[in-house]
């Protein structure tokens, strides 16, 4: 049972408009106390749906009993109301009132298995797993979801349709424009397209053309393959919680927070739908509190240039274009003591350390450096637009990790062969950042919001 699921059940079996409990018998009513929060913030009382940042299991519990809440701090209690209904007309809903806060809307592609015979659209093409997957996390989300049928357009998931054998897949770039410009002006009628915040769980022939007409678009599965997206998807449906306090606490709320982006191999850079992000780095055996351990944090400055960024670490074999190439290779050269360690650490692009170069040996530990990362190191990507934003958030995450004692590399980490020391005793494969200030409440809140919007 979930934590609120005692208060969902009581409110829904209460039969009455309105009901005023004070908080200590929330409390009776939970078994457990509040969290301080409650009895001191507003806004952990307002409704899932209110804001990006108020979708969380308590306001989803009274909700789901069919109430919102109006909570009196200074006297002690709440007052649950009955919410309008859902209308449950087919079709396109009615447009929403006016309000001050955008609304998170889920956007999910259709399936290619469906049932046999006319539906809801949620159930429709509950035969795939990769749309059951979907639906379920957008539920974690929000209550707003749409469909994005290839026949239809814009389909509620409350509306019955029938099967159907049309996918965008099959589609020419032309008509995939058209059908995206009626997907926008369906999505019109009843979203707000500026100030509404999309999660599009799709490919990209779903959303490619959707992307100019939001102003605000999260790409949770971002372009991976479907056996990725379904693994991503299973990760993601696994319950946030909250972390412990302190330093241990922050980094491990950040490893929690990065499990819910979507992960990639090298051969993968095309596929990352966002061209400026801060990259976030992953080593293979490396875990921290059982989750896969951060080993580096970087950020592009160049703008649009997240993908090259990649393919300087991981494509192009030169290290004097990539600090993490150059770390690499050093851990290589120091275990196998290596006396070209010295002439390996020198920026060779310059003279006169470019004329104490040997061409053979470098394209060699080159080689070595490639075949190491390709093998070993993973990625994800936080889309930042900012290049101050990229630097300042980079940093930030770099020292709130560094911070917390008990972050530390396995005994097997290959860093322990770098002769750096600032490397084997951080466990990340850096230098720059460790010592700077760690995150802050806002710039936790402003990660979240990019990474788990509604969360």
């Amino acid at each position: 049972m979930g934590y609120y699921d005692p208060l969902r059940d009581y409110l829904a079996g209460c039969g009455r408009d309105e009901v005023t409990l004070s908080f200590d018998q929330v409390e009776e009513i939970l078994g457990r106390a509040l969290p301080d929060s409650a009895r001191k913030y507003d806004a952990w009382w307002a409704n899932a749906g209110d804001s990006p940042a108020t979708r969380h299991s308590h306001a989803r519990s009274w909700r789901a009993a069919g109430y919102r809440a109006r909570a009196d701090r200074a006297a002690g209690r709440v007052a649950f109301y009955r919410a309008a209904q859902p209308s449950k007309e087919e079709g396109i809903p009615s447009p929403a009132a006016p309000r001050s806060e955008g609304h998170i809307i889920a956007l999910i592609a259709c399936a290619k298995q469906k049932q046999d015979a006319p539906c809801r659209a949620a159930e429709l093409y509950a035969p795939s797993t990769l749309f059951s997957l979907s639906y379920a996390y957008a539920r974690t989300l929000t209550d707003r979801i749409f469909i994005l049928s290839a026949k239809h357009g814009l389909v509620p998931e409350d509306a019955v349709i029938a099967p159907y054998d049309e996918t965008l897949n099959d589609m020419s770039a032309d008509a995939r424009k058209a059908w995206s410009e009626k997907v926008l002006a369906q999505l019109g009628q009843v979203c707000d397209l500026q100030r509404d915040q999309f999660i599009i769980l799709a490919g990209r022939n779903y959303y490619e053309y959707l992307l100019p007409g939001l102003a605000n678009v999260t790409l949770p599965l971002g372009n991976l393959p479907l056996g990725k997206r379904i693994e991503l998807l299973h990760r993601l449906s696994t319950s946030f919680g909250e972390a412990p306090s302190g330093a241990e606490g922050a980094a491990l709320w950040l490893h929690r927070l990065f499990e819910r982006l979507p992960r990639y191999e090298w051969r993968e850079i095309d596929a990352i739908p966002c061209d400026d992000g801060i990259i976030v780095v992953y080593e293979r055996g490396e875990t921290y509190r059982g989750y896969a351990r951060v080993v580096r944090v970087g950020a592009h400055t160049a703008p649009g240039r997240l993908k090259e960024r990649l393919k300087d670490h991981f494509e192009r074999e030169n290290r004097n274009a990539s600090i993490l190439r150059k770390n690499i290779g050093k851990a290589l050269l120091n275990r196998a003591k290596d006396p070209y360690l010295d002439i390996w650490s020198l920026d060779t692009s310059r003279r006169p350390d470019r004329d104490r170069e040997d061409p053979r040996t470098a394209a060699r530990v080159e080689r070595d450096v490639s075949a190491y990362m390709r093998v070993n190191l993973s990625f994800s990507v936080i889309p930042v637009a900012s290049v101050e934003a990229r630097q300042r958030l980079g940093s930030a995450i770099i020292a709130t990790l560094h911070q917390a004692k008990d972050f530390a590399p396995s005994d097997g980490w290959f860093g322990h062969y770098s002769p750096e020391p600032e490397i084997r005793e951080s466990g990340l494969w850096q230098k720059r950042g460790l010592n700077a200030s760690p995150l802050t409440a806002d710039e936790s809140l402003q990660l979240a919001r990019i990474i788990a919007p509604g969360m």
